[in-house]
């Protein structure tokens, strides 16, 4: 006799809720106690964006692969090319999400400095910025696109729609102070960014932080010349 047949016909089989001890109120099925796909899949993708930066930062573009990324984030192979089939779709995704915390790390000082004073130091702030780990690794993907085609176009592109987005926030601040922008205001952002960044390279290859600080302070002096307004001085 099987255990099916141990239970009379045409009664119905009432089946226990279980309750939560401090409510008595009935617990969700198992499934509903899981977060959603949607929320596991973005922790998922982070995980791997930050993988990335790390391992960029530490051994380079080249030596940067699926796999060590996917080890790096204690990720299964197979989760991994879900989230990016291929390694273009993750460096693309990294430089993305570079610029978003570069964003929001710029947002925050704008909270702890007045417009004036957050334009005099600016380059500092810049610094700070690009020569983190993030910002190494931004780099290193730029320095591999030269060579891969299949990176170089959408890189350009998606650098592209940055630089538009920073120029006009470039401009705010600058509003915010009480000034115009530079008649060349787009290739002064240029020259400062291109110029910080060089700096961080530098300093990673150079190790020399003494001479970037000086490089730094050129570049707060050459603010002031071209905003006076800027100068504390009488």
């Amino acid at each position: 006799m099987t255990r099916g047949m141990l239970v009379p016909p045409r009664r119905p089989v009432r089946m226990r809720r279980m309750t939560d001890p401090n409510t008595n109120s009935p617990s969700p099925p198992q499934s509903q106690q899981r977060r959603p796909q949607a929320e596991r899949s973005a922790d998922t993708r982070a995980k791997l964006i930050q993988a990335a930066i790390v391992c960029l930062h530490r051994v380079g573009y080249s030596a940067t692969t699926i796999t060590t990324v996917a080890e790096e984030a204690g990720v299964s192979r197979g989760a991994m090319t879900h989230q990016f089939p291929a390694k273009t779709d993750l460096m693309l995704a990294v430089v993305e999400a570079v610029f978003e915390e570069d964003g929001a790390i710029y947002d925050r000082t704008t909270t702890t400095m007045d417009p004036v004073t957050w334009l005099r130091v600016l380059p500092d702030t810049m610094w700070e910025v690009m020569s983190r780990p993030a910002g190494i690794a931004v780099m290193e993907i730029m320095l591999a696109s030269r060579s891969d085609p299949s990176l170089g176009e959408p890189l350009r592109a998606l650098q592209s729609r940055i630089d538009q987005q920073a120029h006009r926030w470039s401009n705010e601040r600058i509003r915010a102070a009480g000034l115009e922008p530079h008649p060349e205001a787009e290739a002064v952002h240029e020259l400062y960014v291109a110029a910080v960044r060089g700096l961080a390279l530098e300093a990673t290859f150079m190790n020399n932080t003494d001479g970037v600080h000086r490089s730094l302070k050129a570049l707060s002096d050459t603010m002031l010349r071209l905003y006076p307004a800027l100068d504390p001085k009488p």
